[in-house]
This record gives C-alpha cells, structure tokens and sequence, in this order.
C-alpha cells in the first residue's frame, strides 16, 4: 500500500501547488505531533487549579531541555533530507537508500547516548532552573526521565520522517503518526487520573503515555523500511558503518546540529529567565500555553518549509537550478503570507485560545499579552524560516547555524534579559525581546540568501543506479 503509492513530481509543474500538495501531510503531521503536547496540557491542566499549574510549569521546563539533547540527531536529519533528496533528483537511488541507512545507525546510537545521559542529569538540570520552585523541579524530574526512556523511539520516527520526506512521501509518515497520537490522546487521561482499572499516576501518567505510544510508531517505521513497503529500502547492510557517508553527513549535519543545539539551549536559557520575572509560575504556565497556540499555527510554516527543502534539493540534484531559484522566491513569498494570516487569528483570538488550557486569571493575562506582542512579528518568523529551508535542501547548513546562533544568541537571549530582568519589564521584557528578534533576523536571512551561494549542490556526478524507483505523477 505505501510502496504503491504516487509521488508528486517536484522537477516540474506548478511551484505553489506542488508545494502545498507535498506539504499537507507534513501539516496535518505536525498538527497530530502536536496532539501530544496538547493532551498533555489540556489533561495535566485541568487537575485542579494548583496542581494543574504546577505541572504545566513542569513540563514546559521540561520539553527545552529534552529537545537540547535531541537537537543534535535534527541536525542530521536535515543532512539526510539535503543528501538523499539531492541523490534522488540525480537519480541516484542506490545512493539514496544507502544514506537512508547510514542515519539510521546514527539515530539509534546517538539516541541510545542520550537517554542514559539525560536520565542522569534531568535533576540535576531542573534544580539549577528552578531554584525556587522544588515542586515543580520534582515534577518536571519524573517526566523528564520517562522522556528521556522513549529517546531511541522519538529518533527512529525523526529518522524516518526524514527519509520519507527527502523522496518525496509525506503522506506514510502522517499516517504512523496519526496512529500512534490516537493511541496517546485515549492512554493520556487513563493514566493521569487513573480511569478505570489505570493507575492514577498524574505527570508520570502522561509521559508513560507517550513512551508507549512512541515505541509503536518506531515499531511501524521500522517494519516498513526493511520490509521494503515504501519507496526507500533499508537493509542491515546499509546500516554498517561506512566512513566516507558518516563523514558526508557530519560534515553537512554538524553545523545544522550546533544550530539546532544552539537553538534548544537558547530557549532553555529563556525558560531561565522567565522563571526569575515576577509571578515566575504563572508565566511559565502562560508561556506554556501560548507556545502550545502558536505551536499549531506553525505547522502550516513547518510543512511548507519542509516542502521548499526537498524541492530545492531535488532540483539542484537534477540541476535544474532556474526552477530550484523559482522555487525559492515563490516560496519565501508563501511563507510570508500565511505566516501573516496566522498572525492575524492569533491576535484577534489570543485570550480565547489561552483560556482554553488554563483558567487561572493571572496565567491568562499574562498569556494573552503574549500572544498579542509575539503575533506582530510572526510574519518576519516565516520569511526566516523559508531562508533556513533553502539551506537546509541544499544542504549549506553552515548559513542556517550562523542565522539560528545569531537569532538566539545575538537577538533574543540578551534582549529579553535587558527587557525582563534589567530594565525591569518582567515578562513583557521577554515577549518583546522575542518579537524583535524574529524581525531583525529575518532580515539578515533574506540579505544572506540573496547571495547566491546555497544553488551549489553538495554531491557528486555519477552515472546513476536505478534502485527503488518512486513512481511520479
């Protein structure tokens, strides 16, 4: 069934079309991962006015230290998506199976070095955060580790998802995902309150939840891949180390990975901060629901850019470079406007979203006034955005982890510490130190991108194998 199924041809046809045909699904992917995160808030909040707001604050504290450790493996999954979308426009899918494999042996040794590591130092880590609020710490410990378990899981879907998309099939890994956050959103109240013959386990409950959930749709992923049922084989043999394509993907995955990490590390620094502002619980709790909306307004953002990427490495790979530049400008055009259409619902709707995961009048307040300033400067986000999917899919991932170090490091941490904490503006310092930075970089990407220099593709020249061939429509 998923082997059988008709790729849209991205070396022809309509740009705009094609972009959201092959986006879609990544949309509607992303709007289920969020489901996730969205069970986890709405049944965690609703325990009761204080322990709800206890273990929002927890998870939110959580989620950016995990992803800080996991961002190294994202890294690298950009350079798959640059490399085998590249070898696939060249009809080079020998090559491409063959990388597919080798970032499966990545994703499962690195995933296996970070679960023992983050299970270690996930009090450690929250001790130093939440100095005053040990409840809190103690909460956010317990989800944290049970995360941390699922690690190898999370990376082999990341992987996978990978690989699907750089061949141009968006739609398998949103049908895995559908089913395992199906799964999630019935286990999620069962365990947090103990329905029935569950344990009544609360925090514990809902990362359990996700543990189980995950390992299932790495179960699938798995089987599909090395079952040949899609459009990429795997077997154990492209799994055996192979220096010179390890080297290829940490020589194009490492400076996407430090960009990533240093992005992951830059909001744990901002969940820092905002938890010495005043009334510091509350504006996690507030900061946790409003990312939650913006989360699922960024999905349309995430699913274009994805399709930009693999489009753009397609292209150059069949060195069509005039379509691949038609490509790009189309592109950040559409990303602009539907970034700005989101904005526009955000701001007009911002109470009423907060108040969907949280009552408290404080949270959402304070909620509210987050929404309203960062949705004026969403529209920059997508432009930079659309910028840093252009390098990903030609694979010049030096360019994005400048933009990305430069957007956090340079902009927004020291902005929102000078707002917040020295200027004394609290948490409506890090809101604006967050809107101000997306504008300012999102210039800086367009003036990067307009050089030029991301239509030189990353592999070689070679007479190609045909393999596992997509079928195109």
């Amino acid at each position: 069934m998923f082997k059988d199924r008709k790729i849209p041809d991205l070396l022809s046809g309509n740009i705009v079309t094609t972009l959201f045909i092959l986006g879609w699904p990544i949309m509607v992917e992303s709007v289920l991962q969020i489901g996730y995160s969205l069970a986890d808030t709405y049944w965690l909040g609703n325990m009761g006015p204080e322990a709800g707001r206890d273990a929002l604050a927890a998870t939110q504290v959580s989620w950016p230290l995990v992803w800080l450790m996991v961002s190294v493996g994202g890294g690298f999954g950009i350079a798959t998506i640059s490399l085998i979308s590249q070898h696939i426009g060249a009809k080079q899918h020998h090559e491409a199976e063959k990388y597919a494999g080798q970032m499966l042996f990545f994703a499962l040794l690195f995933s296996s070095i970070v679960a023992v590591v983050g299970f270690i130092l996930s009090p450690y880590m929250l001790n130093v955060i939440l100095v005053d609020s040990p409840e809190v710490a103690s909460q956010g410990t317990i989800f944290m580790r049970t995360i941390f378990i699922s690690q190898p899981f999370l990376l082999i879907i990341m992987a996978f998802s990978f690989i699907m998309r750089a061949s141009g099939d968006t739609v398998t890994p949103m049908i895995i995902t559908g089913v395992s956050v199906g799964a999630n959103i019935v286990l999620d109240p069962l365990f947090i309150y103990g329905i029935g013959p569950f344990p009544e386990w609360g925090i514990f409950g809902a990362a359990f939840a996700t543990l189980l959930t995950k390992g299932f749709a790495a179960a699938i992923a798995l089987y599909l891949l090395f079952g040949n049922k899609v459009n990429i084989a795997v077997r154990l043999k492209n799994m055996k180390p192979d220096k010179e394509r390890l080297k290829k993907l940490f020589k194009i995955g490492a400076p996407a990975s430090i960009g990533n990490s240093g992005t992951a590390f830059g909001f744990v620094v901002m969940t820092f901060i905002i938890a010495r502002v005043h009334s510091s619980e509350a504006s996690l709790a507030a900061y946790n629901a409003g990312d939650r909306v913006l989360g699922v307004m960024f999905i349309l953002m995430g699913g274009l850019a994805i399709a930009m990427s693999t489009m753009v490495g397609q292209n150059l790979g069949a060195d069509q470079k005039e379509r691949a530049q038609e490509v790009v400008k189309k592109g950040v055009l559409t990303l602009g406007i539907v970034m700005a259409i989101c904005a526009a619902v955000i701001f007009v709707l911002s109470r009423d979203f907060i108040i969907l995961f949280n009552q408290d009048p404080e949270v959402v307040r304070i909620g509210t006034e987050f929404l309203l300033i960062f949705s004026l400067s969403m529209p920059f986000f997508g432009l930079f955005r659309a910028a840093n999917a252009v390098f990903e899919g030609s694979g010049h991932t030096k360019y994005m982890m400048a933009l990305d170090i430069f957007r956090l490091w340079g902009l927004r941490v020291p902005l929102c510490y000078i707002f917040a904490l020295h200027m004394g503006m609290q948490s409506t310092g890090v809101w604006w130190g967050m809107g101000l930075s997306n504008i300012i970089s999102a210039v800086a990407a367009l003036l990067v991108l307009s050089t030029g220099r991301w239509k030189k593709k990353i592999i070689e020249d070679k007479k190609p194998v045909l393999s596992t061939v997509p079928r195109r429509v």
